[in-house]
């Protein structure tokens, strides 16, 4: 009687849980096709004014200044606030997008839709090919993809396919160049590179995760450096980039192993942030860090 009592109650919570997430689900599906719906909407919208720009330039291309004139500018006024809306929309329908992908069973028929749903999204399919829109596009893509990266139980073919999405661009390589011959550089949007080393080692590829983090702490260490001189000895963006860097290196050493080199970056961490301080996403980090080098 025990015995049946113990497996009706383990069934029991089992079908709750199920419930639970299937209703989870299905909660984030409803979302992202309500965000979709607000994003498509704006970019039609904004598709339209921009084809209505391009006749008005067609139309005046023999005039001296052919982006001018009343026609110009109330086509002008119309643009600029689609154009922030359109802005505005795209991020949350992409986090959504690549979340819910993350979320549902590799086995979902739904999970492939969104796949190809996603790859469209990388910049290589717009038209703007290797400019500043191209590079905004493909950093808005790594920070949607990068809170998934956290999750230690991320599914090792989703981790590869957010490799292959995140592969550093011909500006980041360059970027690593001057850095590597000690060339003066502004400092780029690292979030590519970050989220390509800690996908990497998602997929278990740990010689490539450590050789991109090395060149982001490289370049962090560089930025923060010159920023404390600037402000006096107070923290910076860039001290809380190295930061971040550094915890991933501890993640990195952890599942190869080394426990000693693990600690060394880890203590980097905790010498200037106490754990209890560190935000979600670096204290689920920390936690696989631990767990990691108490298996060891």
């Amino acid at each position: 009687m025990k015995i049946f009592l113990s497996v009706l109650i383990l069934s029991s919570s089992l079908l709750v849980f199920s419930f639970g997430e299937d209703r989870k689900l299905e909660n984030t599906s409803k979302q992202l096709d309500q965000l979709r719906k607000e994003y498509l909407a704006d970019k039609a919208a904004l598709d339209q004014i921009n084809e209505t720009k391009d006749r008005i330039l067609e139309k005046n291309k023999d005039q001296k200044m052919p982006n001018s004139g009343p026609e110009w500018k109330k086509a002008l006024e119309v643009w600029l606030p689609l154009w922030q809306k359109e802005k505005a929309s795209y991020p949350k329908y992409l986090n959504s997008l690549v979340k819910t992908y993350s979320e549902l069973p590799p086995t979902d028929k739904k999970a492939g839709e969104l796949k190809k749903e996603i790859e469209t999204q990388h910049p290589d399919h717009s038209k703007n090919s290797l400019t500043e829109s191209y590079y905004e596009r493909h950093s808005l893509l790594a920070n949607a993809i990068m809170p998934n990266l956290y999750n230690h139980d991320l599914d090792k073919e989703r981790a590869k396919f957010f490799v292959k999405l995140l592969k550093p661009s011909f500006n980041t390589k360059t970027e690593d160049f001057f850095h590597l011959f000690k060339l003066p550089i502004e400092p780029q949007d690292w979030s590519v590179q970050t989220a390509y080393s800690l996908a990497n080692l998602r997929t278990g590829n740990l010689s490539t995760a450590r050789k991109e983090n090395k060149k982001l702490i490289k370049k962090g260490s560089k930025f923060a450096d010159l920023q404390k001189k600037k402000i006096k000895g107070k923290d910076s963006r860039y001290a809380q980039r190295l930061q971040n860097f550094h915890l991933q290196r501890a993640l990195i050493e952890a599942h190869d192993g080394k426990e000693k080199e693990a600690r060394k970056f880890l203590d980097k961490v905790l010498k200037t942030t106490p754990s209890e301080a560190l935000d979600n996403n670096s204290q689920k980090l920390l936690q696989e860090i631990e767990k990691v080098l108490i298996e060891l």
